[in-house]
């Protein structure tokens, strides 16, 4: 290393924009190696370097009339000036934008300085080289630093400020250049200053006075501090003690993950980089990742002065700190992130989903006194809805590990808040009974082991993102059941894959049946007729391509699932369509009008009777071949059947009511209607009721007694009114009726 001469400068801060008269300048620069400080000219030229304001942007004595002026105050006059001396091309006032200070906004005026600058010339094949070896997350971040290290220039490292790191560079006064390499060697060449120093900054080290090594006269510190980035880039060996402990230091370098904003890939990356292979020939880290900056929705930079700003604190305190943290880190890292409340209630309503589940599962477990300690139920032994949530949750744990183990928290994030509302929605909703009904013990015990698992199973999961959800869902799960528990769920390993409960055949099986329901909802839904209202039958139907076909057995405990969520006395499983769906194609206007133009009539007409065939995704008719993008399709089910379809499967739902059907339907609706009484009445989830009846509606109650009563909790279902409990008149489905309700004090609460 060898002083000598560089550029740049240093900076005096003056209105934000304004007028001003147009004017030029030049700049010239020159390369040199090894560390150096340098002025602002071109050897080529061999022209002075002229530098025309002090530190306090006044003109210095050689200007003329300008000396002893602010440089930001002398734009009109030196154009005037030029004015006189028939210099001036043109003259005009102009609105632009200008360099400020950061921190009051005054305008930045530049003035020419030396600086120290380290040459990057011999440095940048090997910074090359070990970037490379990095990982990169995402790769783009990658590619920027190749491209920052192929084209940067020479690290001005040094800085013009009061306070900061010292350079550790120092002069003699016979002109010897020297560098000390630790506070240690300070200490030892130190002559004189070493009382007055407070810490290793300036200005306190400015005092200190050292010998020079080769004549020992009395030495002193240049005046520059240094670049931030410098002490920012050696944290990987000032935090591990490389001077004075490099066994220690080994055993934690290099670095297995860092993450920063993108920003720091030519900042904080770049510098970590620099020293490491200076010091080692090696990056500093094994896997770096980046992320795109956050601005506020719809994409402006947050400021305090813009109103915008908002506090991490109070953030927290409205949408919780988990919520927060959940949503960032589910963010695509090559997309900017915009924060907006929006997003996180949304969010708030999601996770409700999982809090419901949860509850639902203490509330009762404790009615129960469920026992998680007690003998499991072997997994083979139990219904199929629990295997089918055990292999989707030994997969979930397997997708989260390997996505984790690439860094790749987004994926993980999205498959477990899949998971979480297929616990809610499908699971849970499908297997409500088996909790609350008066079954079997090892059925109940079954439900409550699967749900057991994959709720303490999921507090694992989500722990590392929304750690204060998980640890009060492992309080009530875990903490207060089982003993010798780990006293925090952060204090458990994260959940172990298990392989052995991965059933694809299955989870191939119920995809299909819930495709099959959706499509039934929706059929349903366009017939408008009520889930509660039975129907006689479903008839499925998957194309002759599709995934699904021959997954679902009309015959085994899937299609009773399908039944029972449709609310259908049967479903049939069938080859082909015929009979069941009538398609319409009616051409696209917009796309056939220039194209058909007189013909479009008549293909319109031929398309109407059906008067065409389908060849290989296309449609001919009248001697013209249509592609589908060219024709609006459309499906509707043939007298008597609401139908659904998708890309590959269709179902059609048999609408025709008999009165058997209706009564249960009512019997239904009576079951969910009395439901919500319970609730009016503020009746507890577990007490037992007494019911009275009266009107028409009492054919309904009569045949399906039973149904009625196990769903609504009722140890009595009795003809005739006592006036008294909770009171309700009016129609379900068309058909009045009178109820009553009380709880039942001579009754066992249900488990």
């Amino acid at each position: 290393m060898s002083p000598s001469p560089s550029t740049p400068s240093s900076t005096t801060c003056a209105p934000r924009s304004g007028t001003r008269c147009s004017s030029f300048r030049r700049r010239r620069s020159s390369r040199r190696s090894g560390l150096t400080r340098r002025s602002w000219k071109r050897s080529t030229e061999k022209l002075p370097v002229l530098v025309p304001i002090d530190e306090m942007a006044r003109f210095v004595a050689g200007y003329g009339w300008l000396e002893g002026k602010e440089a930001r105050d002398v734009a009109r006059e030196i154009a005037d000036d030029l004015q006189r001396r028939g210099l001036l091309f043109r003259a005009a006032d102009y609105t632009h934008r200008y360099p400020e200070c950061w921190r009051c906004h005054e305008e930045i005026v530049f003035r020419v300085a030396d600086e120290w600058f380290i040459s990057m010339d011999d440095l940048r094949p090997k910074l090359i080289d070990a970037a490379a070896k990095v990982t990169w997350l995402p790769p783009a971040a990658g590619r920027r630093m190749q491209n920052w290290l192929q084209n940067m220039g020479d690290w001005n490292i040094s800085r013009k400020r009061y306070w900061g790191l010292p350079l550790p560079f120092y002069t003699c006064a016979n002109g010897h250049f020297f560098v000390l390499g630790s506070e240690e060697e300070l200490r030892e060449r130190a002559r004189a200053g070493l009382e007055k120093l407070r810490e290793l900054h300036r200005p306190w080290i400015d005092d200190v006075i050292v010998r020079c090594p080769e004549c020992a006269a009395d030495s002193k510190r240049v005046k520059e501090v240094g670049d931030c980035w410098l002490d920012a880039g050696v944290v990987p060996f000032s935090t591990l003690d490389w001077l004075h402990d490099r066994a220690y230091w080994e055993q934690w370098f290099p670095a297995d993950y860092i993450v920063e904003m993108v920003e720091q890939v030519r900042l904080w990356f770049y510098s970590q980089l620099f020293f490491s292979v200076v010091l080692t020939g090696e990056a500093p880290y094994r896997v770096c990742q980046s992320f795109q900056p956050m601005l506020a929705a719809p994409g402006q930079e947050f400021h305090k002065s813009g109103g915008n700003m908002v506090d991490s604190y109070e953030a927290c305190e409205l949408v919780g700190a988990d919520s927060l943290r959940w949503l960032f880190a589910r963010q695509d890292l090559q997309e900017i992130m915009y924060f907006g409340w929006a997003p996180l209630e949304e969010f708030k309503r999601k996770l409700l989903v999982l809090w419901n589940t949860y509850s639902f599962f203490v509330t009762y477990a404790n009615l129960d006194d469920f026992d998680p300690t007690e003998r499991p139920v072997p997994p083979a032994d139990r219904p199929l809805m629990d295997r089918w949530l055990l292999s989707a949750l030994a997969r979930l744990v397997a997708q989260s590990r390997a996505a984790l183990d690439a860094y790749d928290a987004r994926s993980a994030l999205f498959s477990i808040e899949a998971f979480w509302d297929d616990l809610s929605t499908w699971y849970l909703r499908r297997n409500r009974a088996r909790f609350w009904k008066e079954r079997s013990h090892r059925d109940s015990l079954a439900a409550y082991q699967t749900l057991f698992e994959a709720l303490t199973t999921l507090t694992g999961l989500i722990a590392p993102v929304m750690p204060f959800l998980a640890e009060d869902m492992y309080q009530g799960l875990v903490r207060g059941a089982v003993p010798q528990a780990e006293a925090s769920v952060h204090h458990t390993a994260y959940p172990l894959e298990r392989p052995e409960r991965l059933d694809e055949d299955l989870e191939r099986r119920m995809r299909a049946a819930r495709r099959v329901v959706e499509l039934g909802r929706a059929a349903r839904s366009s017939a408008g007729v009520k889930t509660r209202t039975p129907l006689g039958k479903l008839i499925v139907v998957f194309d002759a391509q599709d995934r699904d076909r021959g997954q679902l057995d009309e015959r085994s405990e899937l299609a009773d699932i399908v039944k029972d969520e449709l609310n259908v006395k049967s479903v049939e499983i069938r080859d082909r369509a015929e009979g069941l769906v009538k398609e319409t194609v009616k051409p696209d206007l917009k796309v056939l009008g220039p194209k058909l133009g007189k013909d479009l009539p008549r293909v319109r007409q031929a398309l109407a009777e059906g008067r065409y065939e389908r060849r290989d995704g296309t449609i001919a008719v009248e001697g013209f071949v249509l592609a589908d993008t060219e024709v609006l399709v459309s499906h509707e089910g043939v007298a008597g059947h609401a139908v659904a379809r998708d890309a590959g499967a269709t179902v059609a739902l048999e609408t025709k009511l008999t009165a058997e059907l209706e009564l249960e339907g009512l019997a239904r609706e009576l079951a969910h209607h009395l439901n919500n009484m319970r609730k009016e009445a503020g009746l507890e989830i577990s007490d037992r009721i007494a019911l009275r009846y009266a009107g028409p509606i009492a054919t309904a109650l009569e045949r399906h007694r039973d149904f009625v009563a196990e769903e609504s909790l009722a140890t009595s279902v009795r003809p005739g009114l006592a006036g008294r409990g909770h009171a309700w008149r009016g129609t379900l489905n068309g058909v009045a009726g009178e109820l009553e309700i009380e709880k039942d004090p001579s009754a066992r609460p249900a488990r």
